[in-house]
């Protein structure tokens, strides 16, 4: 009981037993840089530079920016571990195909070298239509496009079972348009990568 007794006053003389949180705020992919505020022990301390970070026990620490090599010291393996962000691919159709415009094909090619280069992959497939003609054709069109496009990333060696595919018809339009317009930027399939 004594030694047990003796552990805890050394660890509060200390501060080692104390738990320590660090919060660092880093930029996003495109360089943006949110806010957030810390809140511990009553007190707040905001973070709104990139880079900058506190150290909280009791109550969050004054700010200060810790360098990248740091950020990679503590935070590497973590970061290393996380998966990559979805990436989203389009291909756009003409009036009534399931045949993507050839000005579509590089994007089906980089989709499918994307897909193939990730360890894990998640995959879906979602056929759109514009808002022209009768909605149930429309409905059934986007599923055959998103079937069509399953189809042509299996010839590039993607596996059917990494794909989940929809058809959305006109119901979820990339430009908002009066019923019955023609718009070819809705006739569409999206491949989004997770």
């Amino acid at each position: 009981m004594r030694t047990l007794f003796s552990i805890l006053l050394l660890c509060l003389v200390l501060g080692a037993c104390a738990p320590k949180t660090t919060v660092v705020l880093v930029p996003d992919d495109d360089g943006g840089v949110g806010r957030v505020v810390v809140k511990a022990g009553g007190a707040e301390q905001p973070l709104a530079a990139a880079n900058e970070s506190t150290q909280v026990t009791d109550k969050p620490a004054a700010p200060k920016v810790m360098s990248q090599q740091e950020i990679d010291r503590i935070f590497g393996s973590t970061v290393a571990a996380m998966p990559e962000p979805p990436k989203s691919f389009l291909l756009y159709f003409p009036t009534g195909s399931t045949e993507p415009e050839p000005a579509s094909r590089p994007a089906l090619d980089e989709a499918a070298a994307d897909i193939t280069r990730r360890a894990v992959s998640n995959v879906s497939v979602i056929g759109h239509s514009d808002s022209a003609g009768d909605p149930a054709a429309n409905q059934k069109l986007s599923m055959a496009r998103a079937e069509a496009v399953r189809r042509m990333l299996e010839a590039r060696g993607v596996p059917a079972s990494v794909m989940a595919l929809s058809g959305h018809g006109a119901n979820d339009p990339l430009v908002s348009t009066a019923p019955g317009v023609a718009e070819a930027r809705n006739r569409r399939v999206e491949i989004l990568v997770r």
